[in-house]
């Protein structure tokens, strides 16, 4: 199948889990693509690595920071929009199609299809119905998305649903999966490991839970540290950072993490590029969202490391694990039931490596990067 010419489009140059799953598809697209971004970053760096062209249209720091809570003051960027949109509409030039990876992007090249640019596609990878988006924010995504998207692509059927439920029309959107890569995990050697927990102070034989995550009140860090403070045995490793302005959260997670009951058992890895040799040195992955989570590529990046994986039983994680067979599921906030899972499989090693290797087969079979392209390209050739 012929590969066709993308414009893809994000407003931010972080690496979350967005625009780790633009660089696959951007990566995959190199020869004919290229990638717009609104800032310059590492995320602009990992793209010329993988030899994609990048452009950078610089938007203002009152447009970027704008959070996507922030309500009637979205409305005060709608000269800067329309200015932008223009850009986008030059840069478009020569290419079938823009793909949007971010609300912003898409709301801004939404309106460049005004000004004569490419059909617009929606890469959709939020819960539009999750408490951090404003109704006014909801109200003008999914309209401009109902009157100008030819498709709204998203990472779960839970994201679907909750643009269906926030006002969209169903017919738009389509299901496509993020993919992985699993050499990246099968490539991992003991020794790696082995040196990774020596860094860190830790025996082999002590249990170590993961948590990869920006550093957000939503993901739930907390809802880690109180669940292991009555777990002596085990360590923690909390890898990310906060992103987006978010460091009240960060200040008050190290104030939970030096009480008595968890001081030295923290260990704070910040943004890391060696997820697959720090999940497999885990004994458990976690995912602690509060809100239902889109999709959730730490669940299945925690199985492709043959590690159990316990998840908030909310939003994409319900389509990612099977609760007691390839995961398991607790209600999102409650740390008792976490702590008791964790406990469970600390005790029953037997039942650990049983979930550990479904969990793998279920990620290997269902979310290989190679399928997950496939469907993109069959998605995108209207």
């Amino acid at each position: 199948m012929k590969q066709r010419k993308i414009l893809f489009v994000d407003h931010t140059a972080v690496m979350g889990g967005a625009e780790l799953s633009l660089l696959d598809l951007a990566t995959a697209y190199a020869n004919t693509s290229k990638v717009l971004l609104f800032e310059d970053g590492i995320l602009r760096q990992r793209l010329e690595q993988a030899g994609v062209k990048v452009s950078i249209i610089p938007a203002s720091d009152t447009m970027l920071k704008l959070r996507t809570s922030g309500g009637l003051s979205s409305l005060a960027t709608i000269p800067e929009l329309w200015r932008m949109a223009a850009r986008i509409t030059k840069e478009a030039t020569g290419y079938e199609l823009i793909v949007a990876n971010s609300q912003k992007a898409f709301i801004t090249s939404a309106l460049a299809t005004l000004q004569g640019s490419p059909p617009v596609l929606w890469h959709l990878r939020d819960i539009l119905t999750a408490k951090h988006f404003s109704p006014i924010n909801r109200l003008v995504a999914v309209f401009l998305a109902n009157r100008f998207a030819t498709q709204v692509l998203v990472n779960s059927q839970a994201t679907g649903q909750a643009f269906v439920v926030a006002g969209g029309k169903e017919k738009l959107y389509r299901v496509i999966y993020n993919g992985f890569d699993s050499q990246r995990f099968d490539t991992v050697n003991r020794q790696d490991i082995m040196q990774f927990r020596a860094q860190l102070g830790i025996d082999d034989d002590v249990p170590v839970v993961g948590l990869f995550s920006r550093l957000s009140y939503w993901k739930g860090q907390h809802i880690l540290l109180e669940a292991v403070k009555e777990l002596p045995q085990v360590q923690v490793i909390l890898v990310g950072e906060a992103l987006f302005g978010e460091q009240d959260y960060v200040s008050e997670l190290k104030l939970l993490a030096a009480i008595p009951e968890l001081a030295g058992r923290v260990h704070w890895l910040g943004f890391r590029d060696d997820i697959p040799t720090l999940m497999k040195s885990c004994d458990i992955v976690v995912h602690t969202s509060t809100e239902p989570e889109p999709f959730g590529r730490v669940i299945v990046e925690g199985q492709l490391a043959q590690k159990p994986v316990i998840a908030s039983a909310a939003g994409g994680a319900l389509e990612l694990i099977i609760d007691g067979k390839t995961g398991l599921l607790f209600p999102p906030q409650d740390i008792l039931a976490l702590r008791q899972l964790i406990k469970r499989l600390i005790d029953d090693r037997t039942l650990a490596q049983s979930i550990a290797q479904q969990g793998y087969d279920s990620a290997k079979n269902n979310f290989a990067l190679e399928t997950i392209l496939k469907d993109f390209a069959e998605a995108i050739a209207f």
